[in-house]
């Protein structure tokens, strides 16, 4: 290539970018705390009154070795599996496993996973009972090891406290009917945000109308989350502004966390996780099923 032809390719290149760019500045997107902390900081908040990490690892892989003062909370305590699997649990539960775990209301909780999607989970859930002091960490137990920050084997026996939930929020939950509204009624200030693959796509099928953007995107091939300007451009792009309603769903609700994460962290605000998921909405035989072209409807089956 030419030397000519090399600088119109660069310039063609920073044209489309700064236009991308230009595209966010005219869209407002809240500037707040941030809920994803660098791995490097952990040390910092490591013994302080106030501040519990929490492991959402399995209890098997917490007991392997885990960051020294860790409690461990594995996502399976915080869900249920009634009417589909992997749903958010109840008030009651909430508050009986965070204060035995020394959450009390005030606590700032840090959370790390190894499957990119337990801590997100927990922190959605905590927002949906009215405590958003609560971070994930990024790249989760990898990058915690890769840091060098010390482990520990010994199960910490945090001080019990009490944990006052509210109400489950609306804010952050849609339901079926709220995507079977958006389904038969199109809104075009509305999206339905699909993060499974391509590949679950043409096996089951998606919600009529919906969007497909794979939670892995939002990551790093590290793990990590993406910057919060990058996560801008890719949803622009897709034209997935910040004045719109967001319902993202996977099959099992626990891939929209990371994504519902995200999203706030890059100044999203009116985001919403369809909790029953397609795992539900797929069983039940009255709602339409949104094939790729030439595919073949899938077999429904009970979800129970």
């Amino acid at each position: 290539m030419g030397s000519i032809a090399k600088k119109l390719t660069i310039f063609s290149f920073l044209a489309v970018l700064a236009a991308v760019i230009t595209g966010c500045s005219s869209h407002t997107f809240v500037q707040g705390e941030s809920l994803i902390m660098p791995t490097k900081d952990l040390t910092a908040y490591t013994g302080q009154k106030k501040v519990v990490i929490v492991d959402t690892r399995t209890a098997d892989e917490y007991g392997a070795g885990h960051v020294a003062g860790a409690v461990n909370i594995p996502t399976e305590d915080i869900v249920i599996n009634v009417p589909v699997k992997n749903m958010l649990t109840s008030k009651k539960k909430i508050e009986k496993v965070m204060g035995e775990n020394g959450i009390s209301n005030d606590t700032l909780v840090l959370a790390y996973d190894s499957n990119r999607m337990g801590a997100s989970r927990l922190l959605w859930s905590l927002f949906m009972y009215g405590h958003q002091n609560v971070k994930v960490i990024d790249g989760g137990f990898d990058a915690i090891q890769g840091a060098g920050i010390p482990m520990t084997t010994d199960v910490s026996a945090p001080e019990p406290a009490v944990f006052t939930a509210r109400e489950p929020s609306r804010s952050w939950l849609a339901d079926m009917d709220d995507v079977r509204k958006q389904a038969e009624q199109p809104d075009s200030h509305v999206i339905l945000l699909d993060v499974r693959t391509q590949e679950e796509f043409a096996e089951k099928g998606k919600v009529p109308g919906s969007v497909i953007i794979p939670y892995e995107t939002n990551f790093f091939s590290d793990g990590t989350f993406k910057t919060t300007q990058i996560t801008r451009i890719n949803y622009l792009e897709d034209k997935i502004y910040p004045e719109d309603e967001i319902i993202v769903y996977c099959q099992t609700s626990m891939r929209a966390a990371p994504v519902f994460v995200q999203l706030y962290e890059a100044g999203y605000r009116n985001i919403r996780i369809y909790d029953g998921a397609y795992l539900e909405w797929s069983s039940n035989s009255d709602n339409p099923v949104e094939m790729p072209a030439g595919g073949a409807a899938p077999v429904k089956k009970n979800a129970s």
